[in-house]
């Protein structure tokens, strides 16, 4: 069975649309495939805060997916870190099941560096690291104004996107997801990002680490 729970940490109003791209555009591009698809925003964490921990979710399924009330991820394969200090800052593989996380972080650091800050390396399969700020075709949030700022990390429920979805730093992460796990393709991205070419950069801008202890020892 195809099935993967995508949860994405991220700090309350100043990194919000990033992470809600990251999650949203996977979901909309894996739709496309005929995947049955679900996107969660503002559910569990809300009402977030300036900086706090928040997290968004996505679920893709080849089959109807169930518990779609729960607004949760139970068991996240994939998590997706939109800075690189939440790595320290929650353990956020504490449900991953052994062996099968897919951890995406935007850092600069080399995932040696980051292995050793892994709340639970025992949960972690693959390590990916992509400098996506770097990657990003438009600045990340400190190089805005408040006034600016403002305009686009509005949290009311209902709201449209005063921005294109899958801008900023969310498209290399998002190009990093696909490439790590290949959950959507590059084609299905395409239609519903708003930066591709950022995407694509994030495609080639992984540098993974596999976790030693599943790596296969050859006879």
């Amino acid at each position: 069975m195809f099935y993967h729970e995508i949860t994405v940490w991220t700090r309350g109003i100043i990194m919000d649309k990033e992470a809600r791209d990251v999650a949203n555009s996977l979901a909309q591009a894996a739709r496309l495939e005929g995947r049955y698809t679900q996107f969660i925003s503002d559910y569990v964490d809300a009402p977030d805060r300036t900086n706090c921990l928040i997290r968004k979710y996505a679920r893709i399924s080849d089959e109807d997916i169930k518990f779609r009330f729960i607004y949760e991820n139970a068991h996240p394969d994939i998590v997706v870190l939109i800075e690189e200090t939440l790595i320290k800052a929650v353990n956020f593989t504490r449900n991953t099941p052994p062996g099968e996380g897919v951890v995406v972080i935007n850092t600069h650091r080399s995932p040696e560096y980051i292995w050793r800050f892994l709340p639970d390396p025992s949960k972690v399969k693959k390590l990916v690291c992509v400098d996506a700020t770097t990657l990003a075709s438009q600045s990340w949030i400190y190089e805005e104004s408040l006034y600016e700022l403002s305009q686009d990390r509005m949290s009311t429920e209902g709201s449209a996107e005063r921005k294109q979805i899958g801008i900023g730093v969310a498209a290399p992460l998002i190009g990093a997801v696909a490439a790590a796990t290949g959950i959507v393709k590059l084609d299905s991205l395409e239609k519903v990002v708003g930066d591709f070419d950022a995407v694509k950069r994030g495609v080639e801008g992984i540098v993974v680490k596999e976790n030693p202890a599943l790596v296969a020892v050859p006879a």
